[in-house]
């Protein structure tokens, strides 16, 4: 009797592709972090460094409060009256710990009040006049905003593609659906990361497979330093985001990919573990095994 074998679908989440970029090797070790002592390794990598202020935290909170700001954008633009936009800063920053509470609680600060109280502190007197200026100044996206509204974090899955993501702002006007990303890192001289282009096109063929439309440009709201790009969503991004698609779903059942060139293996909480992985399954392949 013949057996017939039952094709598995593998689910995969934008998230995972953006790991892929980073490096591979974050797709497989997060994977099969369950029952093998990676997750435990990680979890108390960031547990002992709980209890001390460190860069990484302040920069965590820091990131959650300017993805708030990015959120409260359509409050603060063409706001011109100066008491208005203090009240409007302190409402954002007094609602972190309670929007980020789980990732907080990752953290290990929930309970770590007077650290956030200082972070935010921080962040307040450090704000300058020019990056307020250019936040209060209306731009292409905050005009749609201001018109349309938008969606804030819509969960979208494609059954044909197997593929699940939150995208961060969602805008629906008229016709046209337009997918919006907010970062806390740096903005590129020009355009947008390469990384984005690829969660952009993600993001659009999730809406077009749950909407039935075509996407054609989606917006990177890089906010820290207050730079609104609009971005086309070109054929080469959908082709490199369907690649990177196929390649996380190999590592997900089983293959063991190559590091990515520029992987930041210094602050990887794996790295313990990557070297050793390598040898066994170099050991592995010579063995037939």
């Amino acid at each position: 009797m013949t057996k017939v074998r039952v094709k598995v679908k593998v689910k995969v989440k934008v998230s995972e592709l953006m790991q892929y970029v980073i490096c591979p090797r974050l797709v497989y070790f997060r994977v099969r972090a369950q029952g093998r002592g990676y997750e435990s390794y990680a979890h108390t990598h960031t547990q002992a460094q709980a209890h001390t202020v460190t860069a990484r935290e302040k920069s965590m909170i820091e990131s959650f409060i300017l993805k708030e700001f990015a959120f409260n954008l359509h409050k603060i633009t063409g706001c011109e009256d100066t008491a208005a936009i203090t009240a409007i800063i302190g409402d954002i920053v007094e609602s972190v710990p309670r929007i980020y509470r789980e990732e907080l609680e990752g953290l290990g600060l929930v309970l770590e009040l007077d650290l956030i109280e200082a972070v935010k502190r921080d962040f307040i007197q450090g704000m300058n006049d020019e990056w307020l200026k250019k936040l209060m100044t209306e731009n292409e996206l905050t005009e749609l905003e201001r018109v349309h509204g938008y969606e804030r974090e819509r969960m979208m899955y494609s059954e044909k593609l197997n593929l699940s993501g939150s995208v961060d702002k969602l805008i629906i006007a008229d016709e046209e659906v337009i997918p919006c990303m907010i970062k806390t890192g740096k903005s590129p001289g020009y355009g947008v990361w390469r990384s984005d282009r690829v969660q952009l096109a993600a993001y659009a063929m999730l809406i077009e497979d749950e909407f039935g439309s075509i996407v054609k440009r989606g917006f990177v709201e890089y906010i820290r330093e207050a730079e609104f790009r609009v971005t086309q969503i070109r054929r080469s991004d959908r082709a490199e985001a369907l690649q990177i698609l196929k390649q996380v779903r190999r590592i997900k059942q089983g293959a063991f990919p190559d590091k990515g060139r520029n992987a930041p293996c210094e602050n990887c909480v794996y790295s313990k573990y990557c070297d050793t992985d390598t040898r066994k399954t170099l050991l592995s392949k010579l063995l037939g095994k």
